[in-house]
């Protein structure tokens, strides 16, 4: 997504990761919201919008987890998972577990 450069640095860094996901095939986002992911989730939001990505948002992060690697299952493509640092990615570790 060709867009100008904003006043913040989360906001132009978060569109320009997305883009590059969207460029290597990524299509799916799954979101776990949090104050830390902000960027990217507003990033992820307006992506969809444009048709660019499907974004799925879980408060749970272990429920996204699952979710995201069933798409990857069925898709047989990557999916991005945004969620914030901390315990939240520590609810990550079964779908991880599952995958491997």
């Amino acid at each position: 997504m060709t867009r100008p450069k904003t006043d913040s640095p989360a906001t132009d860094f978060a569109v320009a990761l997305l883009d590059e996901f969207v460029r290597l095939g990524v299509r799916d986002v799954v979101l776990g919201p949090g104050s830390r992911s902000q960027a990217l989730a507003l990033a992820a939001a307006e992506f969809e919008r444009l048709g660019m990505l499907r974004l799925r948002v879980r408060i749970d992060e272990r429920v996204g987890g699952f979710l995201a690697l069933g798409i990857a299952i069925e898709t047989r493509t990557p999916v991005l998972l945004v969620t914030t640092s901390g315990t939240a990615v520590a609810n990550l570790h079964p779908a991880v577990l599952e995958a491997h």
